[in-house]
């Protein structure tokens, strides 16, 4: 390898290992140093196979092999010092036109976000269930109708304990998926995924969800998965609580100039007059997530314009 490639392969944040066409480590770049606690200075020349333990050196060699004969890509699972893997084996030309490989390992991060995009799914089927039970119940009002009423009440129950599990799946996958801080973000576009959640949620319980924000903002720092489950999870306590606010409005907007600008997403809640409303506890979760990407979170109430939860995120290019 010539030092450009070198120099490529060391911003990579994932591990990986340039093997010779005899099947001999040759580069190990910073990444694979960090979470295999070797460098590259002890693997120089030795089998790529030493490199992994038990079943992971069988699979490897093979599709070492099959790369440096075929000239073709190969993905496969792979496990390795307690972690799972999906380890990408490329061809690459060495000395002489012969063909050695270059191998890339992704930690299993997409089995987590998939999951995450099948909760997503799940939870809008979720919400017109809810919404045409709601309509049920108020249907069935009266003595004429107390038994189909008493089904309905025990429905929305069943409902309600299916929601709270899928919501806490959607938590404890958010939680697992890695880099709070290394990710980015549009707060308007995640506000908007949001608010379409809660439709269906609102329409039920009879407080009007406002969006306010602009069609597009600067992108934040943090993990869009965990922000939409911690701004899902926060507005759906709030329109669930008792007393319930008569409006919930979502806001988002790009605050400060120079090197103090940041994004602004406020949760707002407008109460009728006189209602006082319930206190506030946010999920663990929350504070976790907006520590790992410097921001913040600050509550201020006002009788006249309502309780306002206002989390402040820096720039992704701050």
């Amino acid at each position: 390898m010539n030092r450009a490639e070198r120099s490529l392969l060391s911003f990579l944040d994932a591990p990986v290992v340039v093997g010779d066409p005899e099947g001999r480590a040759v580069y190990v770049n910073p990444a694979f140093e960090a979470r295999f606690g070797v460098t590259a200075r002890d693997v120089g020349g030795i089998p790529l196979a030493e490199l992994f333990d038990g079943g992971a050196r069988e699979a490897l060699l093979r599709a070492v092999a099959d790369v440096c004969a075929r000239g073709e890509s190969v993905r496969f699972p792979l496990r390795a010092r307690g972690a799972g893997f999906l380890a990408v084996v490329s061809p690459i030309v060495a000395d002489e036109a012969r063909v050695g490989a270059v191998i890339l390992l992704k930690e299993e991060i997409e089995g987590v976000e998939r999951l995450l995009a099948i909760q997503r799914e799940i939870a809008d089927p979720l919400d017109e269930l809810e919404a045409t039970l709601q309509s049920l119940h108020e249907q069935t009002g009266g003595r004429r109708h107390a038994r189909h009423r008493s089904d309905v009440d025990d429905a929305l129950r069943a409902l309600g304990r299916v929601r709270k599990w899928t919501e806490e799946l959607r938590t404890t996958l958010a939680g697992r998926e890695g880099g709070g801080a290394a990710g980015r973000f549009d707060a308007a576009q995640l506000l908007r995924q949001v608010a379409d959640r809660l439709a269906a949620l609102s329409r039920a319980g009879g407080a009007g969800v406002e969006l306010l924000a602009p069609a597009s903002l600067p992108h934040a720092r943090g993990d869009p998965a965990k922000l939409e489950a911690v701004l899902l999870r926060a507005a759906r306590d709030r329109l669930e609580a008792r007393p319930a606010p008569a409006r919930l409005t979502l806001a988002a907007r790009c605050a400060g100039h120079d090197g103090a600008r940041a994004i602004l997403v406020s949760l707002t809640e407008r109460f009728a007059r006189g209602v006082a409303p319930a206190p506030l506890r946010e999920a663990p979760l929350a504070a976790e997530v907006l520590a790992a990407c410097g921001g913040a979170l600050h509550v201020a109430a006002d009788p006249e314009l309502g309780r306002t939860t206002l989390l402040r995120f820096p720039l992704a290019d701050a």
